[in-house]
């Protein structure tokens, strides 16, 4: 077998470690837990995150693109400055109003539609 087919299964358990410029390539973190860590500029690409949660973090600056987010859900949390481009928002609501509708009712208003 190569050496990609053999991956180990270890779990480790690391605190107060400075990681800085590390690489994970072919890496398994399903059921990791990080806590009081700082991934700022992280790159993720090529990530399966499904069911990923944020708990009190910063994601200020962020940018996602060609993300699945179906099926997301944002509670108590601050969008100001937030812009959405180019997306399918088929059944995404804001505080429970579709913004189909919202952007439909915009649009209107506006002479657009």
């Amino acid at each position: 077998m190569s050496e990609q087919e053999e991956a180990g299964r270890e779990q480790l358990n690391i605190d107060n470690m400075f990681l800085c410029g590390s690489t994970f390539t072919r890496v398994s973190l399903k059921d990791a837990t990080f806590t009081d860590s700082h991934l700022m500029q992280a790159r993720f690409s090529d990530v399966n995150a499904e069911g990923l949660g944020f708990d009190n973090a910063n994601l200020s600056g962020a940018s996602f693109t060609n993300v699945n987010l179906s099926g997301v859900k944002i509670d108590n949390a601050n969008l100001q400055g937030l812009a959405i481009s180019n997306a399918n928002i088929t059944d995404v609501t804001l505080d429970g109003i579709p913004l189909s509708d919202m952007v439909a009712a915009y649009d209107t208003l506006n002479g657009n539609g």
